[in-house]
């Protein structure tokens, strides 16, 4: 069976040190600095389109799930973006 262990602290004592290791200073990590930034992709029509008709459902319609407005939305923008 897994060992319980129960640590109270009581007013003004302090989690002793004694028993944990020494942390060494943690390094500034590659993700920490800032990447340079990417240019942004412009947005397709298609994308515009897709947006604006969900946008447009979720008002006529709050409460039906996101799924079937997708599939609406989506439906609209392909007839509209057809060649």
């Amino acid at each position: 069976m897994a060992d319980t262990h129960i640590h109270i602290h009581l007013n003004g004592e302090e989690a002793s040190t004694a028993t944990s290791t020494p942390r060494k200073p943690r390094k500034a990590s590659k993700r920490a600095s800032s990447p340079p930034t990417k240019a942004k992709r412009k947005v397709s029509a298609y994308s515009k389109t897709m947006g604006a008709e969900l946008k447009r459902l979720k008002k006529k319609h709050p409460r039906a799930k996101a799924g079937s407005l997708m599939k609406k939305a989506h439906a609209h923008a392909r007839k509209k973006h057809r060649k």
